[in-house]
């Protein structure tokens, strides 16, 4: 196991292109990386006004306590640490001559704080009388080349080439108007400060910190080792339990390459224990964790952009999402199906795994992700989602651990009873009784000692009791409680003299520390992104293109559909998810939007918003393909990613991926022609409209079992060329979801299955 760490460790640092730092300076880049964590929490999330709120309701008035930074500012500073720590753990060339941290890494980061620190002071008197001088000219070029040369260590040359690209044409449209330039690009809400950055400011670093804390604290593992003790013992059971495994973590990371470097490490040696071959192995875990970015509540960063571009909540997004994510994994899990039995695998023994009554009695650790999912659907914003499950996910954490004293079962009904009355409202009485009764258990000496558990107990009980009891707003207090959770955590951990509570000390400090650092790359990319989406906006680029590329497919939609998704693709492989969302979706989309715009249900709004449905379909379009770029050949990093820790040939594995992952190629397509399967396109919930949404899905997963068995070649036996042959083309035709082609799909799968070898389709010999 150390020496698959080990392995694991370098191939983070490929993939990643990271740097050993000294410890001074890895104590600066935790520092920078703790005050984005405090920054956020302070002023963007307005952790002072919530506070500011409980104390005025007490009689203390604290009203240094109101002050507050308009979001540019926010911006800037979280940009400014974020750009520390780049050029502190990214070399300015893989080289051994740039192993070291040297000078042109400290003039960048003396320039990336006299930019950020520029416009911070600066922003206010901008707002005020929207005045640009010459010397916000100097300051501007400055910051666009520390983002680009800071983007270009963390992500690679393409995304910054492109910026190059689309700025170079802005500035020629714009006759080399510079102060136009940088009122644009650097004060305004535009370019580097566009809708991208706020979005990752506001929402998605509250997600980052979410994940962070549940990857550090225990959750991801055990949903790995649950899965795998649910499945392994079955046929093909690593394989399977990686699909689920890395699904429900995706919710938590949004990242594929990150899920494939935590899952895959687990369920990729069992699998090759299992019998599956390395190329198989290896094309399992980035499949599944690729899906992660398409699957609720937590889907990737570029999703909360879309929510912000379409001006539609994420709590609806998310529901346009499901049938989709469904789809996905369940063709995934078709494919591991009809492979495990095509090899005649079996499970692995019972005595590789854990009881599975062990994980059923710790179940009440996945609360967090119940939680954040009710709570997102419910409509609260989604920061304060995340923020206030986060406290939910460290209160379960602590009374998870085994080395720490109690009764379980009694600390478990607590929890459940203490996060529903939070969510529902006044029942802070109970919760105070409860309170009571912990203290008298407690001095008894039955089932409750004076320890870690009964300390954060306590301490969650009294805090939302003491906020209900005052008259706090549920947000309010929800956020709160999130917020006091880290702080109740640490204190809790600094007293505890077990291993458990120092574990969970170090856990939630680490969490801080590795949510500033995992942000990194997403911030770099979105204010990269925004410089694009500033070229785009300051010349008009956007609605041009679209109409040119409407021209240039001759008004054919599937033309225009086609050239998109290879388009999507292609740019997918040199720029993260979200750049690649926000290229497509201000060059693709508008395109696919004008193409079918006058044309039902497309022409019709999104059921309570004004946005068209053909618009709501378009955005999905391209970002389903953005994120499928992760396991496309030629760079496929995910793929890369797992055929480096399964040891096998990573075109083999890449090519496997893609075959595994085909739902997720020709599902995009369904739900463009099919916009019911959104679910929030529906304006009338007819029994005629549920019938057609359950056909869809049904025929849908038809076609991918079709598409399993014809790729595979196994159906109760081998198939024969010419049948599997058939039975794909048929099921790509399929596709189209009309009845007839359905129909005569499924006749040839029954037939296969039921007199295939009578017929001599099937042969029963492996």
């Amino acid at each position: 196991m150390e020496e698959k760490h080990v392995e694991v460790e370098e191939l983070e640092e490929v993939i990643s292109r990271t740097r050993k730092l000294p410890p001074k300076l890895e104590m600066v880049v935790t520092v920078s990386a703790v005050l984005i964590g405090i920054y956020e929490i302070l002023f963007i999330f307005n952790f002072n006004g919530a506070l500011y709120d409980m104390l005025s309701r007490v009689g203390i008035k604290l009203n240094f306590l109101l002050y507050t930074l308009q979001s540019q500012q926010g911006e800037a500073f979280v940009l400014a640490m974020i750009l520390i720590i780049a050029y502190l753990l990214y070399p300015f060339r893989r080289s051994e001559r740039f192993k070291n941290v040297g000078l042109i890494d400290y003039v960048f980061i003396a320039l990336s704080l006299i930019t950020m620190f520029y416009l911070f002071f600066r922003y206010p008197s901008y707002a005020e009388n929207a005045t640009v001088y010459q010397r916000d000219v100097i300051f501007a070029l400055i910051a666009v080349l520390v983002v680009l040369e800071a983007t270009r260590r963390v992500i690679g040359w393409v995304l910054p080439l492109v910026v190059i690209v689309f700025l170079g044409y802005a500035i020629q449209n714009i006759n080399f108007n510079w102060m136009v330039f940088t009122e644009h690009m650097y004060l305004a809400s535009e370019g580097i400060f566009a809708t991208p950055l706020y979005v990752m400011t506001i929402y998605v670093f509250a997600f980052i910190f979410f994940g962070a804390f549940l990857l550090k604290i225990g959750i991801s593992d055990y949903i790995t080792e649950f899965m795998l003790s649910l499945f392994g013992s079955r046929p093909g059971g690593p394989a399977k339990a990686a699909v689920i495994a890395s699904g429900l973590m995706g919710t938590v990371s949004g990242s594929s390459v990150a899920n494939v470097l935590t899952t895959g490490t687990f369920t990729i040696p069992l699998m090759k224990k299992a019998g599956y071959p390395p190329e198989i192995a290896g094309a399992v875990e980035p499949v599944a964790s690729t899906g992660g970015q398409l699957m609720p509540p937590i889907m990737g960063a570029a999703a909360f952009i879309m929510a912000e571009f379409l001006g539609i909540p994420y709590n609806k997004i998310i529901i346009a999402a499901v049938i989709p994510a469904l789809v996905y994994y369940s063709g995934v899990y078709l494919f591991i199906d009809r492979e495990t039995k095509r090899l005649g695998l079996k499970g692995m023994p019972k005595e590789h795994f854990k009881p599975i009554r062990y994980f059923l009695r710790k179940s009440y650790i996945l609360l967090p992700i119940v939680v954040i999912t009710v709570a997102l659907v419910w409509g609260i914003p989604a920061h304060i989602a995340a923020i206030s499950s986060l406290g939910i996910a460290i209160w379960v954490a602590w009374i998870s651990k085994d080395g720490i004293k109690g009764n379980e079962a009694l600390y478990v009904a607590i929890v459940l009873i203490g996060t529903f009355i939070m969510f529902v409202g006044k029942g802070y009485p109970l919760l105070v009784a409860l309170t009571a009764l912990l203290f008298v258990l407690g001095a008894l000496k039955k089932e409750v000692e004076f320890n870690e558990k009964f300390y954060i107990t306590a301490l969650f009980l009294l805090f939302i009791a003491f906020n209900q009891a005052i008259g706090m707003s549920k947000e309010n207090l929800l956020f709160l409680t999130g917020i006091f959770g880290i702080i109740f955590s640490l204190i809790v951990g600094a007293i505890s003299k077990t291993h458990d509570g120092k574990e969970m000390f170090s856990a939630t400090y680490e969490s801080m520390i590795e949510a500033g650092k995992t942000s990194t790359a997403v911030m770099l990319a979105a204010a990269s992104a925004g410089l694009i989406q500033g070229s785009l906006t300051i010349t008009g680029l956007a609605n041009s293109l679209g109409y040119r590329l409407a021209d240039l497919t001759g008004g054919n939609l599937w033309l225009l559909l086609i050239v998109t998704m290879i388009f999507s693709l292609i740019l997918g492989m040199g720029v993260p998810t979200t750049a690649n969302y926000i290229i497509t979706s201000l060059v693709m989309a508008p395109a696919i939007y004008q193409a079918v715009s006058s044309v039902p249900p497309y022409n019709q709004p999104v059921p309570g918003f004004g946005t068209a449905i053909a618009l709501l379909a378009a955005h999905f379009f391209v970002f389903y393909f953005g994120i499928l770029a992760d396991i496309t050949p030629p760079v496929a990093l995910a793929s890369y990613a797992g055929s480096a820790l399964a040891g096998g040939d990573f075109w083999k594995t890449a090519l496997n991926a893609v075959r595994y992952a085909i739902a997720g190629y020709i599902g995009p397509y369904i739900y463009f022609t099919h916009p019911e399967m959104f679910i929030i396109t529906v304006s009338d919930w007819t029994i005629k409209m549920a019938a057609t949404v359950v056909y869809d899905l049904l025929a849908t997963i038809l076609v991918l079992y079709m598409l399993s068995v014809g790729f595979t070649g196994w159906l109760k036996g081998h198939l024969n060329k010419a049948y599997r042959v058939a039975l794909i083309v048929v099921a790509f035709a399929a596709a189209s979801l009309h009845p007839g082609i359905v129909a005569l799909g499924l006749v040839l799968v029954l037939t296969a299955a039921l007199i295939g070898e009578k017929l001599g389709i099937v042969s029963a010999t492996r």
